[in-house]
C-alpha cells in the first residue's frame, strides 16, 4: 500500500533526523565529559535530566502554536536551537555550563517533535500510524547516530568537534527544509494549553501509554553510558550500542504502525510494553557489555511495535485542530517522567547499583500501561472516528 506524502516529505524527515543527532550526540560522552571536567554521578543525571525538564515546559507552551497557523516556523525555529545549542555544548567547560547547553539542545526538540507530527497527522485520516511510525523511525535513526558520532569522533578529535559535527547537521537540514512547502495542520478554535484534553478518555490512555514506553529511556540516558564504561567498554562500543538498539527500530517502525493501524494501537503498544519491561529488568544483571549491546538490538526492535501505536492513540483521541497540543501534552508527559528518571538515575545507580536501577524502570512501565489500559475509551474517536473500531 502506498501511503501518502506531502511534497516536503523527505526534508522533514532529514530534519528529525538532524534534531535527532544534536539531542543524543552527548549521550555517548558522558563519561568523557565526567572524567574531563571532574563532577560526580549525580552531574550525569543534572545533564541528561536538564534536557527533558526544559522539553516539557517548551511542549507545553509552544506545541499548541502548531494548531494556529505556525508548525514550521516550529520546525525551523527547532533546527536553530539544535545550532546553538551544538555550539555551546562544544564551547562549555563546566558542569553548569554544560547542563545550559543541554536545556537549549532540549527545548530545540520540543519545538520541532510536536509540530513535525501534526503536520504528519494532518495529511490523511488513512494510514495515520503507518506515517507516525515512518516518522519515529527516522527520528530514532537520527537519536542513535549522534551517539555513534561522538564515540568516534571523540578518540581522535576531542569533545568539541563531535558537538560541532552534530550543529552542522542540524544546519543542514534547516537550509534544506526552508524553502519547501509543507502541509498545515487544522486551525483550532481554541487559544490556551493543552490540559483541558486530559479530560479525554483516549488521550489520558494514550499519554500513559507513551510515558510507559518511554520511561527506561530517562535511566539510559543518565547512566548507560556510565554503566557500560565500568563494565569495560569504550567510546567505539558505547556509540555503537545506540546505533544497535536503533536500527531494528528504524527498519521496524513503518511496520509497526502499519500494524497499529490494522490491530488496534493500544493492543499493540501494550504488547510492547509487556515485552519490554522485563528487558529492561534483565539489563541490571547483566555484567557483559558485548550481551547488552545485543539484547539492546531486541529491545528497538520491540519499541517499533510500542511507540507508533502510542503516538497514533493520542491523535484519534484529539478534536480536529488539536492536533500538535495533543501530541506535545503527550511529548511533555514523557519529558517529566524522563526527567524524575533521569534526575533519580544517577543516585540510585551511585547508592544502590544497577539491579535495583533497572528493576525500578521495569516496575515503572508496568505501571503506566497499567493505568493506560484502565484509561481506555470504547467510544468513537473525536478526529478519526472512522477507525474508532480498530483503537479498542
Amino acid at each position: 500500500m502506498t501511503t501518502v506524502r506531502p511534497p516536503g516529505w523527505y526534508p522533514l524527515l532529514l530534519a528529525s533526523a538532524a534534531i535527532g543527532i544534536a539531542n543524543s550526540v552527548v549521550f555517548a560522552l558522558l563519561g568523557n565529559l565526567q572524567d574531563e571536567y571532574g563532577f560526580g554521578d549525580a552531574g550525569l543525571g543534572l545533564i541528561a535530566g536538564s534536557g527533558f525538564l526544559v522539553g516539557l515546559i517548551g511542549q507545553i507552551l509552544l506545541s499548541p502554536l502548531a494548531d494556529r497557523g505556525h508548525s514550521k516556523r516550529l520546525l525551523l525555529g527547532g533546527l536553530t536551537l539544535a545550532v546553538a545549542g551544538s555550539i555551546l555544548f562544544a564551547l562549555s567547560s563546566s558542569l553548569i555550563m554544560l547542563v545550559f547547553a543541554r536545556c537549549v539542545v532540549g527545548l530545540s526538540n520540543s519545538l520541532f517533535a510536536p509540530a513535525a507530527r501534526a503536520i504528519v497527522i494532518s495529511i490523511s485520516d488513512v494510514d495515520v500510524a503507518r506515517r507516525l511510525g515512518t516518522l519515529s523511525g527516522v527520528e530514532l535513526a537520527g537519536f542513535v547516530t549522534g551517539p555513534v558520532i561522538g564515540g568516534i569522533l571523540v578518540g581522535p578529535f576531542g569533545l568539541k568537534v563531535p558537538f560541532l559535527v552534530a550543529g552542522a547537521f542540524a544546519a543542514a537540514a534547516a537550509i534544506m527544509l526552508a524553502p519547501r512547502a509543507l502541509p498545515e495542520p487544522p486551525i483550532g478554535e481554541h487559544h490556551r494549553l493543552a490540559f483541558d484534553l486530559l479530560s479525554i478518555p483516549r488521550i489520558r490512555s494514550g499519554v500513559a501509554m507513551s510515558v510507559a514506553l518511554f520511561l527506561p529511556i530517562g535511566f539510559y540516558d543518565a547512566t548507560l553510558d556510565r554503566y557500560l564504561t565500568d563494565l569495560g567498554a569504550g567510546d567505539v562500543l558505547i556509540g555503537f550500542s545506540f546505533l544497535v538498539y536503533g536500527i531494528p527500530f528504524a527498519l521496524l517502525a513503518t511496520a509497526g504502525g502499519h500494524l497499529a493501524d490494522r490491530r488496534g494501537p493500544l493492543r499493540v503498544a501494550v504488547l510492547g510494553a509487556v515485552l519490554v519491561a522485563p528487558l529492561t529488568a534483565i539489563y541490571g544483571q547483566v555484567r557483559s557489555a558485548e550481551l547488552i549491546v545485543a539484547l539492546s538490538a531486541l529491545e528497538g526492535a520491540i519499541q517499533a511495535l510500542g511507540i507508533p501505536g502510542t503516538q497514533a492513540l493520542v491523535a484519534a483521541g484529539a478534536p480536529r485542530g488539536r492536533a500538535g497540543a495533543a501530541q506535545g501534552l503527550a511529548g511533555a508527559a514523557n519529558l517529566l517522567v524522563g526527567a524524575i528518571a533521569a534526575y533519580a538515575a544517577g543516585p540510585i545507580y551511585q547508592h544502590l547499583g544497577a539491579g535495583w536501577m533497572f528493576l525500578i524502570a521495569a516496575i515503572g512501565v508496568l505501571a503506566f500501561t497499567a493505568l493506560a489500559v484502565s484509561q481506555r475509551d470504547r467510544s468513537p474517536a473525536p478526529a478519526l472516528a472512522a477507525e474508532a473500531g480498530a483503537l479498542s
